[in-house]
């Protein structure tokens, strides 16, 4: 099965070069406006308002990943993911840094991306997220997710309260419907996706 998911993870990425590749002028803005729109849509049908007591954890896109800076600047503060060390080394289990506006965003290390320099808090910070905004390659319609590999994700979403929604960003060609994705014990799944052009609940069984 890991050797089916790689496969699929080496499809996905190369699907996105070339769509990074071809994007015309003006096409990164309309798409985070979307997003954010379709954001805002998400939380309505799953009746959450993030707050600073009970704020929105979201993640800050790489390269080549939807762009949802739309969404961020719409809530403070945001919990963000901490991979690195300021020196660069990775981190062994997941943190997170309640990110505020007016905080310093940092990459200390190229393959992981930018985080807040704010203090670092623990896994268990995840438990005071009202909704959850996680990154992907893939998401079928039984909220099976195919992530980067590193299994963050996997580890951090069992320290979420049970009434927080998780909703997976993806490029709208990524969403793979009824074409279902291999699923491990593991894997969390996830309870809406949101694309470019719409937002899609799904009804976990």
């Amino acid at each position: 099965m890991t050797m089916h998911k790689n496969s699929l993870r080496a499809e996905i990425r190369a699907r996105r070069n070339q769509f990074w590749d071809s994007r015309g002028r003006g096409e990164g803005r309309a798409e985070r406006d979307a997003l954010a729109a379709n954001f805002r849509q998400a939380l309505d049908v799953f009746g959450v308002t993030p707050s600073s007591e009970h704020p929105l954890a979201a993640f800050y896109p790489m390269e080549k990943e939807p762009d949802i800076s739309g969404i961020l600047a719409g809530f403070d503060p945001v919990l963000l993911p901490v991979l690195a060390r300021e020196d660069g080394t990775l981190l062994r289990e997941p943190r997170w840094a309640l990110h505020s506006r007016g905080d310093e965003l940092i990459r200390p290390n190229p393959r992981f991306p930018a985080q807040s320099r704010a203090p670092i808090r623990g896994i268990e910070a995840l438990e005071a997220a009202s909704v959850v905004l996680i990154a992907g390659l893939a998401v079928d319609e039984a909220g099976t997710r195919l992530g980067q590999g590193g299994g963050w994700y996997d580890r951090a979403l069992l320290y979420k309260e049970a009434s927080a929604p998780v909703i997976a960003c993806i490029f709208d060609w990524e969403y793979r419907g009824e074409e279902l994705l291999p699923r491990e014990k593991h894997d969390i799944p996830v309870d809406g996706v949101i694309t470019p052009s719409r937002f899609i609940e799904l009804r976990i069984k």
